[in-house]
């Protein structure tokens, strides 16, 4: 049976230090404002803790919130979570398999490399309305896990590091959210990641993950703004792009109602662009193979191609829009384009082309360049 236990230094209340040491399965402890300080090796099991300030920093936990392997569930409510150390700000460990909920919370790192959240072992982690702060969100590869992050955000911009990294075996479900800093998966990841209404810095995926990215925006302005490469499959639909997405080795990219600022495929990359528009550039290399229709492909000041295939990249065009705005296409190499045209802002367009390249453009007028 649950107890509910006052925790402060009023009347009527117990210590911190001494809720610790009688702590009891399905414990709900509601902590008054204050800062408490836990000690290193307390591990937590089956517990809900609360505070009960106006605000979650009113009430912060100095130290690692670690799991028992034994814990079927830890709930944190309104509290702040802040290490004192480079440690983590809450574990779960390997041999786990548990559930980790919190809500309205904000847990802070210790601004190194050192995950703010570090899970591992089988575990479902639920994030509500909560605020991760100079730490990563760090999903392990021995974890078999479930990511619910909704209306919540995760701080940590760094160069090397990514904000919210997946590894392992399961499914992030991200809503409503924003990530200062990079998502990223790895080459032993085996996930599926949907990412809804939200807003993120930078992407990169790779292993065998299955993104689904829907109505969200990436804030880099570089080249590799999304970076996909490996065998991954990816389903984007009304999205935006401030950079470019690269794509490499095999993956399969299905691109519907979005705004890239530059596209950029090699290697084996599959492409499906439906009613999308690439503002700057496309260039498509090897064996890249894109499907296009009713894409727009608009050039950039800084290009001096809009659009270019070259190696034995196809592209396949069905009522395509191309903005040259004095940029050329560049049909190269072996490369293949076959597209119909609906509209244009160029009379005409040059295209500069290899000798073997096999080029049949319809609806616009356009002259040939060799080179």
């Amino acid at each position: 049976m649950s107890r509910l236990v006052n925790v402060g230094a009023g009347g009527g209340e117990i210590s911190w230090h001494e809720a610790l040491k009688d702590l009891r399965a399905d414990d709900v402890l509601l902590l008054e404002p204050g800062f408490y300080e836990l000690p290193a090796k307390t591990l937590f099991s089956n517990i809900t803790i609360k505070g009960t300030g106006s605000l979650p920093e009113d009430t912060t936990i100095l130290g690692c919130v670690n799991l028992a392997t034994d814990s079927q569930f830890v709930n944190l409510e309104n509290l702040c979570i802040n290490t004192n150390n480079d440690s983590n700000s809450l574990y779960v460990p390997a041999e786990a398999n548990t559930y980790l909920t919190l809500r309205n919370c904000v847990i802070k790192g210790f601004g190194t490399d050192t995950a703010a959240v570090a899970i591992n072992g089988k575990a479902t982690l639920e994030l509500y309305s909560t605020v991760i702060l100079n730490g990563s969100v760090s999903i392990y590869a021995d974890a078999d896990f479930r990511l619910e992050m909704n209306d919540s955000s995760i701080e940590h911009v760094s160069e090397e590091f990514g904000a919210l990294a997946i590894e392992g075996h399961g499914t992030a479900i991200i809503n409503n959210s924003r990530v200062y800093g990079s998502i990223d998966t790895f080459t032993k990841t085996n996930a599926e990641v949907d990412l809804n209404n939200s807003i993120a810095d930078s992407m990169l995926l790779q292993g065998q993950v299955w993104l689904n990215m829907l109505n969200s925006k990436l804030l880099s302005t570089d080249d590799t703004c999304m970076y996909i490469t490996e065998e991954t499959w990816v389903n984007i639909v009304g999205s935006n792009f401030n950079g470019g997405i690269y794509l490499d080795q095999k993956p399969h990219v299905i691109v519907q109602n979005c705004q890239i600022n530059r596209l950029i495929a090699v290697n084996e990359a599959v492409i499906t662009l439906s009613n999308s528009v690439i503002i700057n550039h496309a260039d498509f290399q090897d064996h890249v193979k894109c499907t296009a229709r009713r894409a727009t492909f608009n050039g950039g000041a800084d290009y001096q191609y809009f659009l270019a295939l070259g190696d034995y990249a196809l592209l396949e065009g069905h009522d395509l829009i191309l903005n040259s705005n004095g940029a050329d296409l560049a049909v190269k190499d072996q490369a293949q384009m076959r597209a119909s045209v609906i509209a244009s802002s160029d009379s005409s367009i040059t295209v500069e082309c290899g000798q073997k390249a096999n080029i049949r453009l319809l609806g616009m007028k356009w002259t040939t360049k060799k080179k």
